[in-house]
């Protein structure tokens, strides 16, 4: 009977150290990052690699999206969607790569920290891109043929096979 109590009393201790490490391991790679961290904001260079991605974020990101979408779109069925998709594409296409250019040229200019100087981080221009991603998915979700479910995909194969 005392074995088998020892045996729970051995794995709680374990469990119990095991969370105990845990713990301290944490706050140690913590307290770590935050000395790292501190000591990387003393380079300057390291400041401006990191605002220079900051930049690159939203711009990369809708860029890609619009270019994801504006390949997809050649497959469409409709010639009148697909006319004012690569339309509405080419536009935020050109706005983003000028509006990017533009942000460029202002950080090699003035190498500002704050955000709210820059046009990629323009509200407007965020939530703007971000109606026209969904407007014109749902444009073309419409204008194609209402996908068969696969009850649907059965009866077909079924009455094919008869």
């Amino acid at each position: 009977m005392e074995d088998r109590y020892s045996k729970y009393f051995n794995l709680s201790l374990k469990l119990f150290f095991t969370f105990l490490v845990f713990i301290v391991a944490l706050i140690v790679v913590l307290v770590g990052l935050r000395f790292i961290f501190g000591l990387l904001d003393q380079i300057p260079w390291f400041v401006l690699m990191y605002m220079l991605f900051i930049i690159m974020v939203p711009a990369s990101l809708f860029i890609s999206i619009f270019l994801i979408y504006f390949r997809r779109t050649r497959l469409h069925p409709s010639a009148v969607v697909r006319a004012i998709s690569y339309t509405v594409f080419s536009i935020a296409l050109l706005a983003w790569g000028g509006l990017f250019i533009l942000d460029l040229i202002y950080f090699f200019k003035k190498a500002s920290r704050e955000i709210g100087g820059y046009y990629s981080y323009n509200i407007f221009l965020l939530t703007g891109s971000v109606v026209l991603i969904f407007l014109v998915g749902i444009m073309q979700a419409l204008s194609t043929e209402k996908e068969k479910d696969w009850q649907e995909k059965r009866i077909i194969r079924e009455r094919g096979d008869e």
